[in-house]
C-alpha cells in the first residue's frame, strides 16, 4: 500500500520532468546559493547609489537650496538607470553564456553530457535560460529602484511592462548568440571575444552603414533625400539600441509632460523618431522600434539555437 508522500510525488513528478534538466540544477546549485543573494544585493544598492548621487548632484538633498523641484530630474534618472541596465546586459549576459559550452569542453565534461538521454537541444536552451533567469532575477529587484519616479508622474505600468518584455527578447538574443560561439569554439576568450565583437557589429554597424548611406543619397541627389521612418525600420531594425529608444523619454516626452526635455544623443534620436511615427503611413504607425527589433532577436535566436543544438550533436559534429 503506497504511502501519501509517496503518492503527491508521484502527482508532482509529471511537472518536474518537463523543467529542462540544465535550469533545473542551476537552480538547485546556483540560485539557492548566498553568492546570488548577494549578487542581487550589490546590484540593487549599486542602482540605489547611482540615484542617489544623482539626486544629490542636483542638489535635491540640500536644505540651502531655494530653487523649486524640476520634474525633468525624474525623468532623467529613470532614463539613466533604465540606460544602465540596457549596457549590462550587453556586459553581463555574454560573459556568463560564452563560456557556458566551452567551459565544459574544457573540463571535459562535455562528453558525459552528451551521452546522456538529454537532447543537444535542450542542453543549448538550458543553457540560455541559466542566463535569463539570472537576468530576470536582477531586473525584478531593481524594479522597486526605478520605480521612484512614479511620484513624480510620467511613466505608467504598462511603459514598465514593455520595458521588461523588451529586455527579456534581448537578454534571449544576447544569450544565444553567446552560447553560440561558446558551442563553435573550444576556448573561452575567444568565445566571449567573438560575441562581444558580433554584438558590437549588429548594434552599431547599421548605424554606421545607414549614416554613409543616407550622406551619399543626399549628397549626389539633386532633389534632395529625407529618410522617412521606413527607411530607419529597414536599415535599423537588427539594432537594440533602435529598440531602446522607444523607451527613452526624449523631448518628444519631455514635452508631451511638462513642456521641455533634454538634449542628449538619445533624447535627440528618440524625438526625430516619434516624430517619423506620427507621420508614418498606417501599418508602420504599429511598428514601434522595440517591437521591431524584438521580432528580429526573437526569430535570430530561434535560428542560433538550431545552429547551435546541430553543431553540438555528437551525429553532426566534425570529428
Amino acid at each position: 500500500m503506497k504511502t501519501k508522500a509517496e503518492n503527491s510525488t508521484k502527482e508532482i513528478s509529471p511537472f518536474v520532468l518537463k523543467l529542462n534538466p540544465i535550469l533545473e540544477k542551476d537552480m538547485k546549485t546556483k540560485l539557492r546559493g548566498w553568492r546570488s543573494t548577494i549578487l542581487i544585493s550589490c546590484y540593487v544598492i549599486l542602482l540605489i547609489c547611482i540615484l542617489f548621487v544623482y539626486f544629490a548632484g542636483n542638489n535635491i538633498f540640500s536644505p540651502y537650496s531655494n530653487g523649486s523641484f524640476d520634474p525633468r530630474m525624474a525623468i532623467d534618472a529613470y532614463n539613466l538607470i533604465i540606460t544602465f541596465q540596457f549596457a549590462l546586459l550587453f556586459l553581463a549576459v555574454p560573459a556568463i553564456t560564452a563560456t557556458s559550452v566551452s567551459s565544459e569542453r574544457e573540463r571535459q565534461t562535455l562528453d558525459l553530457m552528451l551521452v546522456t538521454n538529454t537532447p543537444a537541444r535542450k542542453i543549448i536552451v538550458g543553457k540560455i535560460m541559466v542566463s535569463l533567469a539570472h537576468t530576470m532575477l536582477l531586473l525584478i529587484a531593481s524594479m522597486p529602484v526605478i520605480g521612484v519616479v512614479f511620484f513624480f508622474g510620467g511613466i505608467g505600468f504598462l511603459d514598465i511592462f514593455k520595458l521588461l518584455l523588451f529586455y527579456v527578447m534581448t537578454s534571449f538574443f544576447v544569450a544565444s548568440c553567446g552560447v553560440f560561439f561558446s558551442t563553435l569554439f573550444k576556448r573561452n576568450i575567444v568565445a566571449i571575444i567573438t560575441t562581444y565583437i558580433t554584438l558590437g557589429l549588429i548594434t552599431f554597424g547599421p548605424f554606421i552603414v545607414f549614416a554613409i548611406s543616407v550622406t551619399l543619397k543626399q549628397r549626389f541627389n539633386m532633389s534632395g533625400f529625407n529618410p522617412v521612418y521606413q527607411d530607419y525600420v529597414t536599415a535599423l531594425f537588427s539594432s537594440s539600441v533602435f529598440g531602446f529608444t522607444s523607451f527613452y523619454i526624449g523631448d518628444s516626452g519631455m514635452s508631451r509632460y511638462y513642456g521641455y526635455g533634454g538634449g542628449s544623443i538619445l533624447s535627440s534620436a528618440a524625438q526625430e523618431i516619434e516624430r517619423l511615427i506620427a507621420v508614418a503611413p498606417g501599418f508602420w504607425k504599429w511598428m514601434r522600434p522595440w517591437l521591431v527589433n524584438g521580432l528580429f532577436n526573437i526569430l535570430a535566436s530561434l535560428g542560433l539555437i538550431f545552429l547551435s543544438a546541430r553543431i553540438l550533436n555528437p551525429i553532426h559534429r566534425r570529428k
